[in-house]
């Protein structure tokens, strides 16, 4: 029987030296923060400690989707969105706690920043295998490990740009840095759609197969990598990562703030309402 570890946001199956990580809230999209993130990094974490026997980790979502990034119901302005709540429909009165956030000096990044980090400095290779949604912070998931495939049905999208706020979870960072600048900010810019065709064509995916077939790809290519030599591979990441880790440090420190801030402004407010309205956000500037 393969070994299982005890989650709740996650599940660990282990084939051999094989695991797979299924992002397990397929009721949200695998919506990525609180639960998930900790028991992701902590689970990436014990990889270095030597917990298990892991020569290579399989990351996918349960259900339909590989992660459909933040969850825009815990955004700040969202507590003045939902019919109900203590604020205005119309978005008019601001969270309290979200503007003491955006006009302090500075704050710590919240925990799913860093775990893009905590999986860069994993020595045992990450390979994702990209099921139908990986947007916002889902494509930052992506991007943090280091092989990627993907279903042939699967969207990649920086979807932040639609609520009106930045590229987080490091994602202002790892995009670049898989597509180019330009294309990156083209991106960035409008917020459109990447199918899984264009993500092959960019370079973010290593290839596309069937989704029924997903899985069992990735497994392959896991196990190729785990029937190498461990300590190769782990010095190869670090000289590939090493050099950038204090810069992907930097963005991970300043998102935050420009997070907090666009929170709080008209547009960001619209964001959530779009979302919540399913439509098109109307952006104003303010």
């Amino acid at each position: 029987m393969p070994e299982t570890h005890p989650y709740t946001d996650i599940t660990v199956e282990q084939r051999g030296r094989v695991a797979i990580v299924r992002l397990n809230r397929p009721d949200t999209l695998n919506a990525f923060g609180g639960t998930m993130v900790t028991e992701l990094s902590d689970y990436v974490r014990s990889l270095n400690q030597g917990a298990y026997d892991t020569r290579a980790v399989v990351i996918t979502g349960e259900g339909r989707a590989f992660s459909a990034g933040g969850n825009v119901l815990s955004f700040p302005a969202a507590r003045t969105e939902v019919p109900g709540s203590n604020g205005s429909r119309n978005g008019t009165q601001p969270n309290a706690a979200a503007e003491a956030r955006a006009t302090a000096p500075w704050h710590p990044p919240h925990a799913r920043q860093s775990v893009i980090q905590t999986m860069r400095d994993c020595d045992v290779p990450l390979v994702a295998a990209i099921n139908g949604y990986a947007v916002g912070a889902g494509w930052s998931l992506a991007l943090g490990c280091d092989v990627r495939i993907a279903a042939e049905d699967a969207l990649f999208q920086v979807a932040q740009t639609k609520r009106g706020i930045v590229a987080d979870v490091g994602l202002a960072y790892l995009l670049p840095r898989a597509v180019g600048t330009q294309r990156a900010l083209e991106l960035m810019f409008t917020g459109r759609r990447v199918t899984a065709q264009e993500a092959l064509e960019l370079g973010v995916v290593l290839e596309t197969v069937p989704p029924d077939h997903l899985l069992d790809r990735a497994c392959e290519v896991a196990e190729a990598i785990a029937d190498g030599p461990p300590l190769s591979h782990a010095a190869h990441k670090r000289l590939v990562y090493g050099i950038e880790s204090d810069d992907l440090a930097r963005v991970e420190e300043l998102t935050p703030m420009y997070v907090g801030k666009l929170f709080v402004t008209e547009d960001g407010r619209e964001g959530v309402r779009s979302f919540l309205d399913r439509r098109e956000p109307e952006f104003t500037g303010r």
